[in-house]
């Protein structure tokens, strides 16, 4: 199956625009962002912004906008089916200003794979993309989304969506690969605070967080460290296990 072009542009940002009323309401729980974020991450590529809108064609229009501007890639997620609520491709479209026109080489590939009498106005509706948007077809559905300038358009079922963006994969390597290393703690995080906001700023290449996992008199916990440079995340691990042992020592006295 065709795939959308490579990309040679390297990816520095990258946000999410999750569309669905469902979202909202609760009724559907978010999982693609979560995906997403891992899947960039573990090829180099960070996510950095997540946005959660409605089935609204004037707020998808302009949230895609902003972060059109604001990001080097936008992945969206949710609103290309066929039914009344699936207005993302228009909104895409819209959003670009270009028409949404049926694509003939997804009609021929949908009427090769559903046959000419199944191809119902459903159906031809999923086959509409913006203007000049190339289409991304993965293996788990012949409906495509789509890739125009730097938007990716993807399904919100989670299985389509992880398919959709495994597909362009490679648009998002960097051929750095971000390490990430544990600390597990057995200290509430207000007593090192202060120590290890001192360590980020003294090592701003390097991505710190802390994480509490249980409060109260047996708090637990983990610090997160993450970068690309093996030695510098040595480094800074070995920055914070002795300010943690401090610590340590001086609560046990």
């Amino acid at each position: 199956m065709p795939h959308a072009e490579h990309n040679t542009t390297s990816f520095q940002s990258v946000a999410i625009l999750i569309i669905g009323n469902e979202v909202l309401s609760g009724l559907t729980r978010e999982a693609n962002a979560w995906f997403a974020a891992k899947t960039l991450f573990d090829v180099g590529c960070k996510l950095s912004e997540v946005a959660i809108v409605p089935d609204i064609q004037e707020t998808i229009i302009n949230t895609l906008q902003r972060l059109h501007q604001q990001y080097d890639a936008v992945i969206t997620s949710g609103g290309i089916g066929p039914t009344h609520d699936d207005i993302t491709m228009q909104s895409v479209a819209d959003a670009f200003d270009v028409p949404l026109l049926e694509h003939a080489e997804t009609i021929q590939l949908m009427t090769n794979f559903y046959g000419e009498d199944a191809l119902t106005e459903g159906r031809r509706r999923m086959a509409r993309l913006p203007q000049g948007a190339k289409p991304i077809i993965c293996e788990q559905s012949i409906c495509p989304g789509a890739l125009i300038q730097n938007v990716y358009v993807f399904a919100g079922i989670p299985h389509i969506f992880a398919s959709q963006l495994e597909s362009v994969l490679t648009h998002f390597t960097t051929g750095k690969t971000f390490i990430r290393q544990e600390i597990e703690v057995s200290l509430p995080e207000s007593s090192f605070a202060r120590e290890l906001g001192k360590i980020q700023s003294s090592n701003p290449d390097i991505e710190i967080g802390s994480y509490p996992g249980r409060c109260g008199k047996q708090p637990t916990g983990k610090i997160c460290i993450s970068g690309i440079d093996k030695k510098r995340i040595a480094s800074v691990r070995n920055q914070i296990e002795h300010m943690l042992k401090d610590k340590k020592n001086h609560e046990n006295q």
